[in-house]
C-alpha cells in the first residue's frame, strides 16, 4: 500500500484492463476487470476523483488543492480494452479518466513494437527459445553475430526475470531500427500466427468508438502518433509526433483547449517541453 497525503494530487496509470483469466491470452499482464472495479470503488470512498478540466483549473489559477486527497484516472495505448470494460464503468459512476491513444494504431490498423512484444511473451513462455530466434534472425538480416554490451541494458527491474529484461531491451531500443523490426515482425508472425491489421483491430479502440467516448465525458490526449522514445528523437521528429497527433484529433472534434500529452515510455528531455508549449499543450 502506498501511503498518500492531503492536498496532493495522484496519478493513476492504466493499461490492459480485461477478463483475463479464461480469455485467449491468459498470461497478459494486466489487471482483471473485477479488481478494476473494486479499485475504482475504493477511490471514490476515498479520494476527489478530478476531470481533466478539473486539473486544469487547479494549474491556471493555482487554486488550492482540494483538502480531500485527489487522483487523475489516465488510460494508455488506446486499448479495446478501455471501450468494452472502462468506460460504461466510469459513465455508471459518473466519473471521467483521460485516455492516450497512438496515432498510428488508429489509422493505419497497425501494432505497437511493446504491444507485439507483449503479445509473443505472453505466448511463448521459453525465454530462451525467443533469445534463440533473436540471434539467429539478426544473423540472417545482417550477416553478422550479435554482440551485447551488457553494461548498456538495465537489469534493475523487480518485475521481470533477466532473460525477459533482454528480450524487452532488445527489441525496443538496443538493435538497429530497421533489423529490430523485421525481427520482431518474424518472431510474432512464428508465435502468434496472426496478421497484423486483424489483430490490431481486435486490441485497439477505432475512431467512432473514440468519438462516443468523448461524447460521453471522457477525454482524449496526445500518446504520439508512433509511441517512441522522445529523448531519442530529434527536435523536428519530435515536433511532428506532438503536431500529427494533435491535429488528428482536432479532425475527430474530440480535441479541447485543455489538451495534454502523456510521455511515451515515460521519455522526454527538455526538446520536449519547450515543443508541447509551442503547441499549445496544456499539461504532461
Amino acid at each position: 500500500m502506498i501511503t498518500t497525503q492531503e492536498n496532493n494530487i495522484y496519478i493513476v496509470m492504466y493499461h490492459y484492463i480485461r477478463e483475463i483469466k479464461g480469455s485467449k491470452f491468459p498470461n497478459i499482464k494486466g489487471l482483471e476487470f473485477k479488481e478494476f472495479k473494486n479499485q475504482i470503488n475504493y477511490f471514490i470512498k476515498n479520494f476527489n476523483i478530478l476531470n481533466n478540466n478539473q486539473f486544469c483549473q487547479i494549474l491556471k489559477n493555482k487554486e488550492k488543492i482540494p483538502k480531500k486527497k485527489s487522483i487523475l484516472l489516465t488510460f494508455d495505448d488506446g486499448y479495446y480494452d478501455h471501450y468494452k470494460y472502462v468506460f460504461p464503468f466510469l459513465n455508471e459512476k459518473k466519473i471521467s479518466g483521460i485516455f492516450y491513444p497512438p496515432i498510428n494504431v488508429i489509422k493505419n490498423n497497425s501494432l505497437l513494437d511493446v504491444n507485439k512484444i507483449h503479445f509473443i511473451l505472453e505466448k511463448e513462455a521459453n525465454r530462451k527459445k525467443i533469445l534463440k530466434m533473436i540471434f539467429d534472425l539478426f544473423k540472417r538480416y545482417t550477416k553478422k553475430q550479435l554482440l551485447i554490451n551488457f553494461k548498456k541494458i538495465n537489469f534493475n527491474n523487480s518485475w521481470d526475470d533477466k532473460d525477459t529484461i533482454l528480450i524487452k531491451s532488445l527489441l525496443q531500443f538496443y538493435l538497429p531500427n530497421l533489423v529490430k523490426k523485421k525481427i520482431l515482425d518474424k518472431i510474432f508472425e512464428q508465435v502468434i500466427k496472426k496478421k497484423e491489421k486483424q489483430f490490431s483491430k481486435e486490441i485497439y479502440l477505432n475512431k467512432s468508438q473514440i468519438i462516443e467516448m468523448h461524447e460521453n465525458s471522457m477525454t482524449f490526449g496526445s500518446h504520439g502518433c508512433t509511441h517512441s522514445w522522445l529523448e531519442h528523437l530529434s527536435d523536428k521528429k519530435q515536433n511532428e509526433e506532438i503536431k500529427k497527433s494533435i491535429d488528428y484529433f482536432k479532425k475527430l472534434n474530440v480535441y479541447d483547449k485543455n489538451f495534454s500529452f502523456c510521455y511515451p515510455h515515460g521519455s522526454y528531455n527538455k526538446s520536449s517541453i519547450d515543443l508541447l508549449r509551442k503547441n499549445k499543450v496544456k499539461f504532461a
